[in-house]
């Protein structure tokens, strides 16, 4: 097992997953506690809180929960076009972009003042967090999600079912791994709230900061990837060339 772990690029290691999912609660809080009181990390609320207003009713309150919605799917259809169609972009080179836009976003929303349509900011972090979610799905192996903890509360449960009744030592180990996931997400909505009593609408410049210090990871891990393949390379050359 250890040797398999060593094997994992840092963009798939379980720790990247986890500060990706502490972002993706950060938003959910930053959105619903300062900008409107939408959630801009996952949407299924936003759809429950637009059908309950379109019963009572309420067509501008169902209208400005359909913003995030709308703006959340175009960033996955954006991702996954790019993704498709681009096969000049190496995926890896591609990941390291969408964390450079993720704190440029970030930081333009911190510069947003109060007295700017909340959706504009809305818009902005359901977008980042889409391509967020599209690009980034598998830890060590295991489908993960980054912007919302539903599916990781399903899977805890089942696998500490496994643990549990059928002593199962790898349904202990994948409830952990979801358990870490679920725990950083709560860890990322407790920040926002925290944080935004204290610097305000400018918390959000902590996510520039993370995504930067994601990208710098990934940027060394990818550069010294392409190092050790292009000195492989070199070797099996020369060789092939003693042999002859």
């Amino acid at each position: 097992m250890d040797k398999v772990k060593a094997t994992w690029k840092i963009h798939e290691k379980l720790w990247f997953f986890a500060l990706l999912i502490f972002s993706g609660g950060f938003y959910g809080g930053y959105t619903y506690s300062l900008r409107g009181q939408v959630f801009a990390n996952a949407q299924t609320a936003n759809l429950v809180i637009m059908m309950l207003s379109l019963g009572k009713g309420k067509w501008g309150r169902a209208l400005y929960s359909l913003a995030p919605f709308t703006a959340y799917m175009l960033g996955v259809i954006l991702s996954e076009y790019i993704g498709q169609n681009h096969k000049n972009l190496k995926k890896r080179d591609f990941e390291e972009k969408i964390l450079l836009f993720e704190s440029l976003v970030c930081f333009l929303v911190g510069l947003m003042p109060a007295s700017w349509p909340d959706q504009l900011c809305q818009l902005s972090l359901s977008f980042i967090c889409a391509m967020q979610f599209n690009i980034f799905r598998k830890a060590e192996g295991i489908p993960m999600a980054t912007t919302f903890c539903t599916n990781h509360i399903r899977q805890m449960g089942s696998h500490l079912t496994q643990a549990l009744f059928f002593k199962n030592e790898e349904s202990a180990r994948l409830a952990k791994r979801h358990g870490l996931m679920i725990l950083a997400f709560a860890s990322g909505v407790l920040a926002a709230v925290l944080l935004s009593k204290v610097f305000g609408l400018y918390c959000i410049f902590g996510m520039t900061i993370l995504h930067l210090f994601l990208w710098a990871k990934l940027h060394l891990d990818n550069k010294s990837y392409e190092e050790r393949a292009k000195k492989l390379k070199e070797e099996k050359e020369s060789r092939a060339n003693e042999r002859l």
